[in-house]
């Protein structure tokens, strides 16, 4: 079975031309977009996921294959990218095209219901930085900083108006910090070493622009 959905899935994403990314975003992002997408389709949100890249296709297309672990099984995704383009073009989960759920959703994108995913990456000899987003309605973005055990993690979103929420997610998926306002600002040492996910959150009605600053000590 298990070899049938690797041939299924090939079919998709690994008629490889060169192991390079040819996209601005990086390899991180593909990465984090595929499972982001992966626990949002099986609405798991802490699912642990092992998610690879695996080349450019012959017409450029990026593309990026993995596991998702849930409870009693895993399963296996694959996820295409367009050549210069940050949405996601096609969505496979053991080995069967769920495309249409992308366009349900709204992943790969900021648009209403959907999730987006921002690398956070600070300035050459900084211990932080400042980032301006916007959200929509009914949608997250999810800011991916690095930083290891021991480290002190800083965090403060203000939004321009309205009410906005967000949450912090350990590498192996579980919360640092739940749901909370974004009037709280959060100061922690952390615990593991590796991508932390800061995930800001509108369930209001309109899109609302914020500034979030990030530091790590």
């Amino acid at each position: 079975m298990k070899c049938l959905l690797l041939s299924t899935a090939a079919t998709l994403a690994f008629a490889v031309a060169l192991p390079t990314v040819t996209s601005a975003q990086g390899v991180g992002f593909y990465i984090d977009e595929c499972g982001a997408t992966a626990r949002e389709y099986f609405g798991v949100r802490n699912a642990r996921t092992a998610m690879h890249y695996n080349g450019a296709r012959v017409d450029g297309t990026e593309t990026v294959g993995g596991d998702i672990y849930l409870e009693a099984r895993a399963a296996y995704i694959a996820c295409a990218f367009p050549k210069g383009s940050t949405t996601m073009s096609e969505f496979f989960v053991d080995g069967r095209n769920h495309t249409d759920f992308l366009r349900a959703s709204g992943s790969g994108n900021a648009e209403a219901g959907g999730t987006q995913t921002v690398r956070v990456q600070f300035p050459s000899g900084s211990t932080g930085t400042e980032l301006t987003g916007t959200v929509a309605p009914g949608a997250s973005v999810r800011y991916v900083l690095g930083a290891r055990n021991g480290q002190n993690l800083y965090v403060r979103v203000a939004p321009r108006r309205g009410r906005l929420e967000y949450e912090i997610f350990n590498p192996d998926g579980s919360f640092l910090l739940e749901l909370i306002n974004a009037n709280r600002e959060y100061r922690g040492q952390l615990w593991q070493s590796g991508d932390h996910v800061i995930e800001v959150v509108n369930r209001g009605g309109q899109s609302i622009d914020f500034n979030v600053i990030f530091g790590v000590n």
